[in-house]
């Protein structure tokens, strides 16, 4: 016998500090996605010698894992009965842990090569299931406790905003704080400290400050997970909207995991990753509420599709940095600013409308859902990492450790920039083709 979950609560609009609190758990997730997106590769070909293949993998392998994990973790707190509701018990486990196996990650053990590897690999595990515990529950959020479709944006404009800010920190100042102590090892485990303090201080944020949102209950789904999963697959607007995402993370993971590659080797100033980082999150936190107005003009699906062509554009004018040199590499950061602000906020206001509309039986499971778009993310970034690892393997980089300095060959040097440029432009361009099937919207009586 299936049950059904009643409408969304919340017809009111909800105190704006229950939007902003619960966007500020968004600078702990986007934190602990930049920072390794950013630095853990390169803290391992270049800090623990690891080479790039391997270290791709170690990248890589969490992400499988979590993957499997996260929809559990879903379903599981979709059967959650608590006075805190379904949620925010789960989130605070997820502040509790996180932190500390972030930390742990860069705390740089007098290891190398694949002894490095393992250990970076298994704490990475920890930290990404952890962080699985908060973000799951924490994005089947805004689908419950609204139901005003353009509420639902509202709270991924100041999502988006959060997320420029966390991307601020850990795009701009956490390889400020690495580079400034002036040995690699004590400057990442620095960083790792400062970091884990800013993940802690903003899920607990979230925690305490969604307090006064609603808190559903839903209904025991008996099913077991392969039967939700194939009930998630069969929501219409979900199906779609779901590979969309996925590439626009990849082409995000791949660009930023690119940039200190970029700025160390064919900038030839390290310096530059923070100022580029800038340049990209300034315009990400400034256009959020542009591009949430013109999806009220023009609808979040055509809005999402503008976002990546904008996004593509700045791309392929990365490529022509030696051309060009800093002036260039600085306005075409600012376009892939722009158009990633869309990328972020959009399809997670979309996602959240599919959680709202139910599957075809009019039942929700934002649970399995979240759980299914987190852990699909955290796999696309790393698709992301592995293909820019990929361009650096077959171009022939050369990895290094602590203190080495290597100079790297011609076509090393064209294959990370077109890895880190080209690629991702046309991976977010692919996105277009999913997009244009979505049809969830506003006037859409499933809307939720």
């Amino acid at each position: 016998m299936s049950t059904t979950l009643p409408p969304a609560t919340g017809t009111a609009p909800l105190p704006r500090s229950v939007h902003a609190w619960y966007g500020s758990g968004a600078v702990a997730t986007s934190v602990v996605n930049t920072v390794p997106g950013l630095l853990l590769l390169i803290y391992l070909t270049d800090t623990l010698a690891v080479s790039p293949a391997l270290a791709g993998a170690v990248v890589f392998l969490p992400k499988v894992i979590d993957l499997a994990v996260s929809p559990y973790i879903g379903v599981w707190s979709d059967r959650t009965r608590s006075s805190w509701g379904p949620r925010r018990p789960w989130m605070l486990a997820g502040a509790l842990t996180l932190p500390l196996f972030f930390a742990a990650m860069f705390a740089g053990p007098p290891l190398e090569g694949g002894t490095a590897a393992a250990y970076v690999a298994v704490v990475f595990v920890a930290a990404a299931l952890a962080s699985s515990v908060f973000q799951v529950p924490h994005t089947a959020m805004p689908g419950e406790i609204t139901a005003d479709y353009h509420e639902r944006s509202t709270f991924n404009t100041w999502r988006t905003a959060f997320v420029g800010l966390a991307l601020m920190l850990g795009g701009a100042l956490a390889p400020v704080i690495q580079s400034s102590a002036g040995d690699d090892v004590i400057g990442y485990r620095t960083m790792g400290l400062v970091m884990g303090g800013v993940v802690l201080v903003s899920m607990l944020g979230a925690v305490a400050g969604t307090r006064r949102a609603p808190r559903p209950a839903h209904p025991h789904r008996s099913e077991g997970l392969p039967a939700q999963l194939r009930a998630a697959f069969a929501h219409r607007h979900f199906r779609v909207l779901f590979p969309a995402n996925l590439l626009m993370a990849v082409a995000q993971g791949t660009m930023v995991t690119g940039v200190p590659y970029v700025t160390s080797n064919v900038m030839g100033e390290p310096r530059y990753t923070s100022i580029l980082m800038v340049c990209v999150l300034v315009p990400l936190i400034a256009s959020a509420p542009l591009w949430k107005r013109l999806s009220v003009r023009v609808d979040k699906r055509r809005a999402a599709g503008y976002s990546a062509v904008v996004f593509a554009l700045g791309g392929l004018g990365l490529l022509m940095i030696p051309a060009w040199g800093v002036p260039g590499a600085v306005v075409s950061s600012v376009l892939v600013g722009v158009g990633l602000s869309g990328a972020t906020l959009l399809p997670w206001s979309m996602l959240a409308d599919c959680l709202a509309a139910g599957d075809a039986s009019g039942r929700r499971q934002g649970g399995v859902l979240s759980g299914l778009w987190t852990s699909g993310e955290a796999m696309a970034q790393a698709v992301g990492t592995g293909l820019l690892s990929l361009a650096l393997a077959v171009s022939g980089y050369v990895e290094s450790g602590a203190g080495e300095a290597v100079r790297q060959s011609d076509e090393a040097l064209r294959g990370m920039l077109v890895g880190s440029t080209l690629v991702p432009a046309a991976v977010m361009l692919c996105c277009l083709v999913p997009l244009s099937s979505y049809r969830l919207s506003a006037a859409d009586p499933e809307r939720g």
